[in-house]
């Protein structure tokens, strides 16, 4: 089979897979998909003879032509008209290619774009190919992409306008520093930004300095923790795997950073375990925790005594809420700003961050994409899902965050916390990712020399998979976020209805098993691989197509063609049509320019390993 016969059939495949998943009414009772494919199969035997003549393009329509991120996608349509046959016809938008299908017959080709762009007016590019390669564009339609937060586009989200003179706690996130706005220790580097108070009515000219990307408001987050019923830790044995039970690993040589209210470095199950202290509260150098919760989190991933579950590791303890369990957005972002400063200093490589918002997330805040930047800078984050249950879609930032570790609650039989918050996320994923024990847990009270209290809630079960990611780290140095994620998660017990779930995740936790499936590399546990990626060509004219091919095996979530040139670049979906492991993307080069490019597949798992090969490729001028 000739270049021109295997592109072509890989584009029937391609096309006929999208076809067969179509969200039209009624596409399968019609047969449209029978009918599109006969009509296909009988075009290319029988071809028409090359007009010279470019496909014509007219009625392009977007509905709705505004999105907010989170929303559902919208539609876009076009009428493609050619004397021979299309090839095919895609919308590029914002860079990233939306194929467009005609299902019925009729020219009339559909297609969907989501709302997972940054927020900005995007060109819409219609591209139409014909049979004979004739290409076509038009470029006559926009799609708005509008943050959630922020609907009017003006930089400020909505809930800080019509303030009037009142003064507001602000985060500014802007390009650099800006030099006389912000003093210097209030800079958030992470994403980068200023934590100001600002006087309502002076927001419109702060939104409009130069370097302002936008103005948010400072959320008030809190410690998610409840008084418990139970103080004699006899009366917790449980049904599900412990895991402050002795495994053979305690997380010696692994550091973990507790973000909270302090900790009571006198506590005896805590003696010589905090190796770093820092307030930002008080301000003070010696250890110490005038709420309690702090204390009770810190037990829990490394105290002696039996209540931590890694009582080998060391502590950092970053102090950013009060003695109410309260504290800003903006503390925790400096917290995590300190925890990178200071990562390889005491060899921080776990987070243990609980605490959330005060009411179920709406959407993405700026904490979620904090801390989903701090899993990139390769350090695990355990967060809680959030004590706002039974409802669904309950779970407070940062526990939507997509690479962080996300861990609801369950009592010592295995059964959900009442208030342990449910999924999914604003953006329909899954979470929490795992649970664990949450309920009437026993640690160290703090303000007392061997005391312990027993408490409830999400709060608690945060620290204990933090502490079993040190154990994991213990016995495996090399895992990375990622990993530690995917052996964690793939080796829960599965609760509730069968399979992934938006109440216990993954199921409970089961270090156990996680520590003896490293050990013994069972299958199923290893990363996915982007084994190899192949060109049909590795040059072209413009104008001629380009087949391009990788081959991956494990968990994956998306895999993508990045067309990386000289003025331009493009994101192409692959997709593995028939489960052989084989993705497949097809490249058109009409309207591209002549030169050197790059041709880059990156692959993300689907607990967040990332994964890319590249070959070069020369676009010749058209013949």
């Amino acid at each position: 089979m000739n270049s021109r016969s295997f592109a072509y059939f890989i584009l029937l495949e391609c096309l006929l897979s999208c076809a067969a998943a179509f969200p039209m009414q009624n596409a399968l009772d019609n047969n449209k998909a029978s009918i599109w494919f006969e009509k296909e199969y009988d075009s290319y035997f029988k071809p028409n003879e090359d007009d010279g003549m470019p496909p014509v393009i007219y009625g392009v329509s977007i509905s709705p032509s505004a999105l907010k991120i989170g929303a559902p996608r919208s539609e876009i349509n076009a009428f493609v008209h050619d004397a021979g046959s299309i090839e095919m016809v895609y919308a590029d938008i914002g860079n990233r290619m939306n194929l467009m299908l005609d299902l019925n017959q009729d020219g009339r080709y559909t297609g969907y774009c989501g709302s997972n762009l940054p927020p900005a007016t995007y060109k819409v590019t219609i591209v139409a190919i014909d049979k004979s390669g004739n290409a076509a564009k038009d470029e006559s339609a926009t799609l708005t992409i509008r943050d959630p937060n922020d609907l009017n586009s003006n930089g400020i989200e909505d809930s800080l306008e019509k303030q009037g003179e009142k003064d507001l706690k602000v985060i500014v996130l802007h390009d650099g520093n800006l030099s006389g706005v912000a003093p210097s220790e209030d800079c958030l580097r992470i994403l980068p930004g200023s934590a100001l108070t600002v006087s309502g009515d002076k927001l419109e000219k702060l939104a409009r300095t130069d370097g302002v990307k936008g103005i948010y408001k400072d959320q008030k987050l809190k410690v998610l923790a409840l008084p418990g019923k139970s103080s004699d830790p006899s009366s917790l044995s449980t049904s599900i795997d412990d895991p402050r039970n002795n495994k053979g690993f305690t997380g010696k040589g692994v550091t973990v950073a507790l973000i909270d209210t302090g900790a009571d470095g006198d506590h005896e199950t805590l003696a010589g375990k905090i190796v770093a202290f820092k307030d930002f509260v008080n301000n003070q150098t010696t250890p110490y925790d005038d709420n309690g919760h702090g204390t009770h989190c810190a037990s829990l991933v490394a105290g002696d005594k039996g209540t931590g579950v890694a009582p080998g590791a060391e502590l950092v303890v970053i102090k950013v809420m009060d003695r109410e369990g309260a504290c800003y957005m903006s503390d925790a972002l400096k917290a995590l700003d300190w925890c990178l400063e200071n990562k390889d200093r005491y060899g921080i490589k776990v987070i243990s961050f609980s605490v959330g918002g005060e009411s179920p997330s709406d959407g993405t805040s700026l904490l979620d994409e904090a801390c989903n930047k701090m899993v990139e800078k390769g350090l695990v984050m355990c967060v809680a899902a959030g004590n706002s249950g039974p409802a669904s879609s309950s779970i407070v930032i940062p526990g939507d965050a997509e690479n962080v570790i996300t861990v609801g609650a369950v009592d010592n039989s295995g059964t959900i916390f009442e208030l342990s918050s449910r999924g999914p996320t604003a953006n329909g994923d899954v979470k929490p990712d795992l649970v664990t024990l949450g309920v009437d847990v026993v640690s160290a009270l703090a303000g007392s020399k061997c005391s312990k209290s027993s408490v409830s809630g999400t709060s608690m079960a945060v620290p204990q998979v933090s502490g079993a990611a040190a154990v994991l780290l213990e016995a495996e140095p090399d895992l990375g976020p990622a990993d530690v994620k995917r052996v964690l998660l793939k080796t829960a017990d599965d609760l509730g209805p069968s399979g992934l779930d938006n109440v216990y995740g993954y199921g409970a936790l089961n270090l156990t098993g996680a520590l003896h499936s490293i050990k013994a590399a069972r299958p199923g546990l290893s990363p996915p691989d982007l084994e190899k990626i192949a060109l049909n060509r590795n040059d072209a004219a413009a104008g001629e197509p380009v087949m391009i091919e990788a081959h991956a095996l494990g968990d994956i979530r998306t895999i993508n063609a990045n067309i990386i040139g000289p003025d331009r670049n493009l994101e192409i979906p692959m997709d593995d049509f028939d489960g052989n492991g084989i993705f497949s993307a097809r490249w058109e080069t009409s309207f591209w320019t002549p030169g050197d490019y790059q041709i880059k597949v990156d692959l993300l798992g689907k607990f967040g390993e990332v994964d890319y090969q590249a070959v070069p490729f020369h676009l010749r001028e058209k013949r």
